[in-house]
């Protein structure tokens, strides 16, 4: 197997067979992804077809292609198209019909979690995953966006903040302060987005 990424809490490896493997480095099961995946690719969501699944391990479809975060740095989108890229997704997801009545919420929607493949972009990495309302998921990605801006690492997120405001599929800053607490409630966030929460907090409510 080949590793072909790694994140906060998993790993993914191409395997032998052209398709790939996304496991959890902590262990925990990973069942309930799995399914939802599936159940979001039975409704045509834009989502990596799963085959299956093992303990922390989900076999998908392999999806050829930059994430929409790497077209972005390569000059191949613009910071307006990545941005109505994102919201299109966002939208698309809230206005399934979910169990519960709620809409599924993604929470992690940022563009190194979309993959531009043959067909078009697709949403991977569903670990926070949970209905809710839509101005949430909003704050989530607009949260992440003013975090790495703040850091000046990558010099488009400002302006990448600033576009995606601009076009949010759902009013979000009355969820500013939940999606802190939920940053903050992870063991994966970094000493230095705790410390600066409060900064960026300001930065994604008036970009």
């Amino acid at each position: 197997m080949e590793l072909l990424a790694s994140g906060r809490d998993c790993e993914v490896f191409l395997l032998d067979d052209g398709r790939v493997a996304r496991a959890y480095t902590d262990g925990r099961p990973a069942e309930a992804e799995a399914t939802l995946i599936r159940r979001l690719h039975a409704l045509g969501y834009p989502v990596p077809e799963v085959f299956g699944w093992e303990g922390p391990r989900i076999v998908m479809a392999r999806v050829a292609g930059p994430t929409l975060g790497e077209q972005l740095f390569a000059g191949e989108v613009t910071v307006a198209e990545a941005a109505a890229t994102q919201a299109d997704l966002q939208a698309r997801l809230h206005a399934l019909r979910w169990p519960g009545g709620e809409p599924l919420l993604h929470l992690d929607l940022h563009p190194l979690n979309v993959l531009v493949g043959p067909s078009g972009p697709v949403v991977i990495d569903w670990t926070n995953a949970r209905p809710g309302p839509p101005g949430l998921d909003v704050a989530m990605s607009a949260l992440i966006l003013a975090g790495v801006a703040l850091t000046g690492e990558v010099p488009e997120a400002r302006d990448l903040l600033t576009a995606y405001a601009a076009v949010a599929p759902a009013p979000y800053a009355d969820h500013l302060d939940e999606a802190a607490a939920l940053r903050l409630s992870t063991p994966h966030t970094t000493a230095d987005e705790r410390r600066l929460m409060a900064q960026t907090v300001a930065l994604a409510a008036s970009p």
